[in-house]
């Protein structure tokens, strides 16, 4: 809407209406893009269903209601438009432009239906009916244009994306659709021009524009009711429940925990939040009675409150975290409470959330997806005719990344392989670019829920997304606008690798010391792998060069990474100052106190907090709004009235300019991404616990990574670093694999679920099957028993899990086209088919590779990069070696782990490539120009030549040539699990000799 808000006030439109079809996504927005525009919003819908159409406008705030009903009703099946219209009409005016639907409507909506005239008209004969129908009705007709577009100019815009809707090629459209470019915004002459002989119709139209308010949206706080014992005001049992939880955390005689507290509860009970703290108490005591396991994201952790109602385990006191980050009297937004469940049981506990709140008063928060890039990309191309899979292989040859690309202007050359004739490249890019940033689709928020005491339709328009869930139309920051009140109830794989491995090893008690040596020395040496928030090249090159010692410096270490805290050197800083290489040194005296823990710098949000109220002298609430304020500046005007006031502030408080300014170029970073300390702490106890477990319980720690984690990292790269753990991985067995990996004596056996492609109904029903009636005999007896379809059978074979049979792997599928052959003879011969006498010799061990690779996308064998080794130089320099050969130039080879691409500010790309080969992981910065050919990398190997640098204990390898290298000799061929395009061959020739064979 910006492009036709600016449009109209360059009209000198004093109003515009947004009507989108069936809903209000974009309502909050428009209000505010109108605003700034300087024309009045007003709000409606263009109402659908079946062939019945109209328009409903808002006139006041009880049609925004009515409004919201309709909307929800007819998304979710509950009756017919015309039905819902007369029974909601409060507060709506209706523009009609059917004849059947205003005779319907006349009288429900009296002097609030109007006759909507577009122009240019459907038909000169429909028009005259509409015409006659409200002379005959006494309706008043309005003037409309139907506008979908700004100007005339976006109409191949239109085209296009009307293609993508319909799923469409651009060529195959309609040379002319129902909307032409002459449904763009008309100025107002042009209007009465072309209502010239009606222009009554116009003055209809300004007179009802007059009768519609544009402060319709609600914006009052919609708090849900929680279930409090009889006679108990909310505000009242919330004490009660601190109070019992003061003596259960054996803080009752804390005079500090008890001050804390009164703040809390007065504040508490000023904002009315009781309720809300109750409500997610609520949900909260269900997942610990569920054994659930449950962590805290976000400010809330600086809340005694959560601490007492066993919300969160994180104690505010014990961690110094200041309760105004989360929560203060001046605080204009509400507080957020997100929680962390292990992600398989959070849907279990949304479920619990509807039928404890129910089902008209809960409901998620959606997503509004936008066009990105690569989604640009993919969608302009396949409206020039290229497939899915075309798509897929262009992009991999592409020598620039995407969002690159459609920066450059003129484009860049047609790249090699492009499809389509090369005159179409440019026209491609140009319509990648006309997408961007455009709508997508409508997904659902990972975890916000809103629950409301009266039915939810009453506040926000809803719908029924494609799983089934219902949602709201409007997004996280749509919602908290009009006052719906969000709690986050998120899966986090990190929390479920931890409680898995756990289980997994049956220890009695598992007791995490915050400065357990072993863990302290996985930490140092960064073998940190698989420990989910601590796994990346960044984390262990920190903790190598931090020299870890703590718990303490886990936490410390989730802040220092983020942008917020490191830029402009600030990392580097703190680790000279950690490790004693350069003296801790304060801005003003009086910061000494507050950061002396952090190096004398600012890590957390809650940092910058104190430091703003210290030097200031503002009180808490003040300098909480001001750090909000920084957070949210994004031009140099903000930046420059930002250091303005906090100067001046710093100074009528005796501050020197030179300390002021030196803690406001750090202050001014903290517009970049940051952690507040709670939210540091919270995860930082995840992290150390799994790193605990990796270096207690390496087995159980693996199984449960395995089973769990999907983070920057591939799955076969955990299966290397498992294999050089000494640990023994089994393939998969219909006998003995359960869905996931398990623990198999001192081994791994791999579950069913690795299996690319393996239908995951015909995988429950297995397990069902051999749960119900034991272990399956035989290939025959497998078959007869859960009857497998061609492609599930061989996928089975292939990975080996049919190998406790005995047989060859090939004589396995002779033995099932034999059984097939035989039925097909039997059915259509009165003679039996003959005996077959021939045994096939099992495949070759690097043929058996193959096969485990495309259907796993791993290897439990031997490390994947020695299959490469014939074809690689014999100087090689290993990575656990790298560390002899600082400073000398080497030969380093791998297969990809990981990458990453950073702009540098003169435009050009480098990359951070992690390579991995028999004896760990390799880190490699490239620096532009020295980037491979194609911007995404697949599996390699990949050969670099470069010099070891060592920075405080990490090492790199600063690449001076970086290629990919040719296939294996032993080939593992592409998987479908990593997507790795590498030759391969054809993997099926004894099956599909077989089918040849009839």
């Amino acid at each position: 809407p910006e492009e036709l808000l600016r449009r109209a006030a360059g009209c000198g439109y004093p109003a515009l209406a947004l009507t989108d079809t069936n809903n209000l996504y974009g309502a909050v927005s428009f209000v505010e893009q109108a605003h700034r525009h300087g024309v009045r919003p007003i709000l409606g819908a263009c109402l659908r269903q079946h062939r019945s159409q109209c328009v409903a406008l808002i006139a006041e705030r009880v049609g925004y209601r009515s409004l919201c009903r309709i909307l929800s009703r007819l998304h979710l099946g509950a009756g017919m438009l015309a039905d819902l219209l007369a029974d909601n009409t409060d507060g709506l005016h209706l523009l009609v432009s059917d004849v059947v639907l205003a005779e319907r409507l006349r009288e429900a909506f009296g002097r609030r239906l109007w006759l909507e005239l577009v122009r240019p008209a459907r038909s000169a004969q429909h028009e005259r009916e509409l015409l006659a129908c409200g002379r005959r009705l006494g309706l008043r007709p309005i003037a409309s244009t139907a506008t979908h577009f700004a100007t005339a100019a976006d109409y191949p815009a239109f085209r296009l994306i009307t293609a993508v809707r319909q799923a469409t090629l651009l060529d195959r459209l309609p040379a002319r659709l129902a909307i032409t470019p002459e449904h763009h915004l008309a100025t107002p002459e042009a209007l009465r021009h072309r209502f010239r002989d009606l222009p009554e119709a116009v003055h209809h139209t300004e007179l009802l524009a007059e009768q519609l308010r544009s402060d319709v949206l609600p914006h009052e706080v919609v708090l849900p009711a929680p279930r409090v014992p009889r006679g108990l005001a909310p505000t009242r049992y919330l004490r009660l429940l601190c109070e019992r939880g003061l003596r259960r955390r054996q803080a009752g005689n804390d005079l500090d925990a008890r001050q804390r507290l009164r703040e809390e509860l007065a504040i508490i009970e000023a904002q009315d939040l009781a309720g809300y703290f109750l409500i997610v108490r609520d949900i909260a005591r269900y997942a610990r009675r569920q054994g659930y396991s449950m962590a805290l994201r976000g400010s809330a952790g600086n809340s005694l409150v959560c601490f007492l109602l066993e919300i969160t385990d994180v104690d505010p006191l014990r961690f110094q975290l200041p309760l105004e980050r989360f929560l203060h009297p001046g605080r204009a937004d509400l507080p957020d409470i997100d929680l962390d469940f292990d992600w398989k049981v959070r849907d279990q506990v949304l479920a619990h959330v509807f039928r404890r709140f129910g089902p008209a008063h809960t409901a998620m928060i959606s997503s509004h997806l936008f066009l990105q890039p690569r989604s640009a990309f993919r969608e302009a191309a396949k409206v020039h005719g290229l497939s899915n899979e075309q798509v897929s292989r262009l992009l991999e040859t592409l020598t620039n990344r995407v969002d690159d690309l459609l920066r450059q202007q003129p484009p860049v050359a047609t790249p090699p392989g492009f499809p389509l004739e090369a005159a179409r490249w440019p026209r491609l890019v140009a319509d990648a670019r006309l997408l961007l940033g455009r709508p997508h689709y409508l997904s659902i928020h990972p975890g916000g829920v809103v629950i409301t005491p009266r039915p939810l339709e009453d506040y926000a328009p809803l719908q029924r997304a494609p799983k089934g869930i219902i949602i709201t139309q409007f997004d996280k920051d749509a919602a908290e606008h009009i006052g719906l009140v969000k709690i986050d109830l998120l899966g986090n794989r990190a929390l479920a690798t931890v409680e898995e491995a756990i289980r997994l090893a049956r220890a009695p008690a598992i007791h995490c010391p915050g400065d357990d040596p072993a863990t302290v020395a996985l930490l140092r040496r960064g073998d940190t792998l698989g420990v989910n928030q601590l796994e990346s090249p960044a984390m262990r090159h920190l903790l190598v060069q931090m020299r870890a010692e703590s718990l303490h410096d886990v936490i410390q270490a989730l802040a220092l990474i983020r942008p917020g805290a490191a830029s402009h050197g600030r990392k580097e800083c703190f680790i000279r100052r950690r490790r004693g290489l350069e003296p801790v040194q304060y801005p003003h005296a009086s910061l000494e106190p507050l950061l002396s823990e952090t190096q004398g710098l600012m890590l957390y949000e809650d940092d910058t907090l104190r430091v703003v109220e210290a030097l200031t002298g503002w009180p808490a609430p003040t300098a909480d709004r001001f750090r909000k304020r920084v957070a949210k500046q994004r031009t140099p005007e903000e930046a420059r009235e930002l250091a303005g006031t906090f100067l001046e502030a710093c100074a009528s408080r005796g501050v020197c300019r030179t300390a002021a300014g030196e803690v406001w170029a750090h202050l001014a970073e903290f517009r970049q991404y940051a952690f507040c300390k709670s939210h540091a702490v919270s995860y930082g106890l995840i992290a150390w616990t799994a790193a605990f477990l990796k270096a207690h319980h390496p087995l159980s720690f693996w199984t449960a990574a395995l089973n769990n984690n999907q983070g920057m990292y591939p799955r076969r790269v955990y299966v290397e670093a498992i294999k050089r753990a000494g640990i023994t991985l089994h393939l998969p067995c219909i006998n003995r694999s359960a869905g996931p990996c398990r623990v198999e004596d001192d081994a791994i056996r791999v579950g069913l679920e690795a299996i690319a492609g393996l239908d995951e109904e015909f995988r429950a029903a297995l397990l069902a099957d051999r749960e119900q009636r034991g272990p399956y005999l035989h290939l025959a007896d497998f078959r007869r028993r859960v009857a497998p379809g061609p492609e599930a059978l061989a996928l089975l074979i292939r990975c080996g899990a049919l190998d406790f049979t005995g047989q060859p792997r090939p004589a396995l599928f002779l033995e099932a086209e034999l059984h097939d052959a035989e039925r097909r003879t039997a059915a259509a011969s009165l003679f039996p088919p003959p005996p077959w006498s021939w045994a096939p010799a099992d495949y070759a061990v690097d043929r058996r590779r193959k096969e485990e690779w495309q259907v796993l996308g791993f290897l439990t064998g031997p490390p994947l990069l020695s299959l490469f080794r014939p074809q690689l130089p014999p100087d090689l320099v290993a990575s656990r070696d790298l560390p002899d050969h600082v400073g000398r130039k080497v030969q380093v080879a791998g297969v990809a782990a990981a990458a990453r691409h950073v702009l540098t500010s003169a435009g050009g790309t480098m990359q951070f490539v992690t390579l991995e080969d028999e004896w760990g992981l390799l880190d490699v910065t490239l620096f532009p120009g020295i980037s491979p050919a194609t911007a995404y990398l697949g599996l390699g190997p990949y050969l670099a030549t470069g010099i070891v640098e060592e920075q405080y204990g990490a090492i790199t390898v600063t690449a001076q040539d970086f290629q990919p290298l040719g296939g294996p000799s032993a080939g593992v061929g592409t998987s479908s699990r990593n997507g790795s395009p590498i030759p391969t061959e054809a993997f099926h020739a004894e099956w599909i000799a077989f089918r040849e064979v009839e």
